[in-house]
């Protein structure tokens, strides 16, 4: 199985400083944790939009988008004329990856945790090369380890290698400090390099025993191997991920609108 996603942007301006998509990704994974750890009780109410605005230094805006995360994942609900209301620690939603433009990417985002466990410099030989659908011999610095989801617990849901072009090795610790945040943000923030183009590849695996153990699944189970290329607007790929899933803990949807529809 082979399914394949280009997602270029109209306008790609220079991002030197955080992004308003990055601001409610951030703080919708910082009311996550405050609900998960039990600062946030089930049955009592969130502080008000301009309440979180003052307290986390953003606009009601960046609030409203992160409170509609919180929703759609079953946190919270609200209600007019009572507020927001937090609904559950742990809400039983579905693993549901939904894309209909780059922006997309940093929804997901919230909800995963990296866990690095090792960093190295790599040149890419044939076979990885044509894995990764990158130039044989180009350089890398290469970050393994698992993702976690941030509403369930600390099991990994997936193994995931992300690959930088070796010039951006100087955010690796950046890259380990920020484990919420994706890399491409990262690279778009601290370099002031805009990602224009993300190109995604969906391959059908089986779950070998070593990455099966790792992941608590069952070895032989089916499984989907996502690589994402992610491009300046000159076309050259800044970072790629590898990232293996169990398929029976995530969904991989997409939203695609025609320009024009003729009758």
């Amino acid at each position: 199985m082979r399914n394949q996603l280009n997602d270029k942007r109209a306008e790609a301006p220079a991002a030197p400083g955080a992004t308003a998509s990055t601001r409610y990704a951030e703080l919708a994974s910082t009311l996550v944790r405050d609900i998960v750890e039990g600062r946030r009780v089930v049955g009592s109410l969130l502080p008000t939009e301009h309440d979180l605005a003052e307290q986390h230094g953003v606009s009601r805006h960046t609030v409203r988008a992160a409170l509609k995360l919180l929703q759609d994942w079953g946190y919270i609900s609200r209600k007019k004329a009572v507020g927001t209301i937090v609904e559950s620690a742990n809400p039983d939603a579905s693993y549901i990856q939904s894309f209909g433009t780059a922006e997309d990417l940093v929804r997901v985002a919230a909800t995963e945790i990296r866990s690095i466990e090792a960093v190295h410099s790599v040149t890419l030989d044939r076979a990885e090369a044509r894995l990764l659908e990158a130039p044989i011999g180009s350089e890398w610095l290469r970050f393994s380890g698992t993702r976690v989801d941030a509403r369930k617990g600390s099991t990994p849901v997936a193994r995931a290698d992300i690959y930088i072009d070796a010039s951006l090795a100087h955010l690796a610790d950046t890259i380990r400090n920020n484990p919420r945040l994706l890399v491409s943000a990262l690279i778009e923030r601290d370099c002031g390099v805009a990602i224009a183009e993300i190109r995604q590849v969906i391959h059908g695996v089986l779950i070998d025993a070593r990455l099966a153990a790792v992941l608590g699944a069952e070895p032989g189970s089916a499984g989907l191997r996502l690589i994402r290329h992610y491009k300046d607007a000159q076309g050259r790929i800044l970072e790629i991920t590898d990232t293996i899933y169990p398929a029976d803990r995530v969904t991989v949807a997409f939203q695609l609108k025609r320009s024009r529809v003729q009758l």
